[in-house]
């Protein structure tokens, strides 16, 4: 797979703005400070359409346009992705169900029926439950979001007209993210935004790929461009539709104009340019590390905070200590999920590709 630098920056971004979003309220934060905490919010949308700019540099998912190969291709690009995404979100969910069923009983009623069966088989953004404690357990709503779109990925990049060969073809690829949007929009209007949350938020995925398609045929300037009039005529048609263009659909656009101008950046090239060169290595190692760990800690934080929030119901915490302890606890647990269970369950993976691949 290529290496994007500037990818790199914009995934450790989203990452923090999302843990920012998540500790600043229980730090007390609050006036101008609250609203830019807020903003990190939107870095959940950020990671969406980077997961679909890089699914479109998946090796797999280029092998899979040819027949001879498309089973094989497509077996290996499943097991990698589920291996990488699955493993610490059950692990995440197995902590919840002993904790919330054996020691604090807490367990709300599901309408549905279905309990933990919800989170057992992903199926919360599918048919959600009117309790948050259903609708968003340590932030894993966009869990199920995430593993359907990388189980529809090899669709979706075949639609926007991409083939092994790496073929240049923007207009299908806007096709592609124009048909997402209006879906968002007869989603809405049919009351249905809660149920098949996917069809709701697959504009976001289609975008990542319009994106890629955009920088595979063009410069960055003259992709990016391209992208200002893409966006001036879907916000024009969202206007008409809808008489008002959603936040977050403006600010994925804003992400896409950057990512696009800054593909060219290299740390390298930045470094060379630079007169303190010894402080890039420095900078770079800590972006990797970030970058590395961004899932962990994307997964891993938000049950710190609800351990805090439980922790504050009875001792009183300053804001710069919730901080801290937040902080550590975070960097200790996702040190410990890394280890214990991403690694050795990405080996597994990369060995049953390999043994699927020896087979093909």
């Amino acid at each position: 797979m290529k290496r994007y630098d500037n990818i790199q920056i914009l995934r450790v971004l989203a990452c923090l703005g999302v843990y920012m979003t998540h500790v600043a309220p229980k730090m007390g934060v609050k006036g101008a400070w609250a609203k830019i905490a807020n903003f990190g919010a939107s870095g959940v949308y950020l990671f969406f359409l980077i997961s679909a700019f890089l699914a479109c540099d998946a090796s797999s998912l280029r092998q899979a346009g040819a027949k001879s190969e498309s089973r094989t291709a497509l077996l290996s690009y499943y097991i990698r992705r589920a291996f990488r995404l699955l493993p610490l979100y059950y692990a995440i969910i197995l902590y919840h169900f002993l904790l919330h069923t054996f020691l604090l009983q807490d367990v709300p009623p599901d309408p549905a029926g279905l309990g933990w069966l919800r989170y057992l088989f992903l199926t919360n953004a599918v048919l959600p439950a009117p309790d948050n404690f259903w609708g968003n357990l340590s932030g894993t709503w966009t869990i199920s979001l995430f593993a359907a779109f990388y189980l529809c990925a090899p669709l979706l990049v075949r639609a926007a007209g991409m083939t092994k060969a790496g073929k240049c073809n923007p207009v299908r690829a806007i096709c592609l993210y124009a048909a997402s949007l209006l879906l968002q929009q007869v989603w809405i209007r049919q009351s249905f935004s809660e149920y098949m949350m996917f069809f709701y938020y697959l504009h976001f995925f289609t975008l990542g790929i319009l994106l890629h398609q955009l920088a595979a045929c063009y410069s960055p300037a003259a992709a990016a461009g391209r992208f200002v009039l893409i966006c001036s005529g879907a916000g024009l048609a969202l206007h008409y539709m809808a008489g008002e263009i959603p936040y977050f659909t403006a600010t994925s656009w804003l992400f896409g104009f950057i990512l696009l101008l800054s593909l060219h950046f290299s740390w390298d090239k930045a470094a060379a340019n630079h007169r303190k060169k010894s402080l890039f290595p420095i900078g770079q190692a800590l972006l990797k590390i970030l970058d590395t760990h961004s899932y962990g800690i994307y997964l891993v934080h938000e049950v710190i905070v609800e351990g805090i929030v439980l922790i504050q119901a009875r001792v009183h915490l300053e804001g710069l200590l919730v901080f801290l302890i937040i902080t550590l606890l975070t960097i200790v647990g996702t040190y410990i999920a890394h280890k214990w269970i991403e690694v050795p369950m990405q080996r597994l993976g990369k060995t049953l590709t390999q043994r699927i691949s020896s087979h093909g």
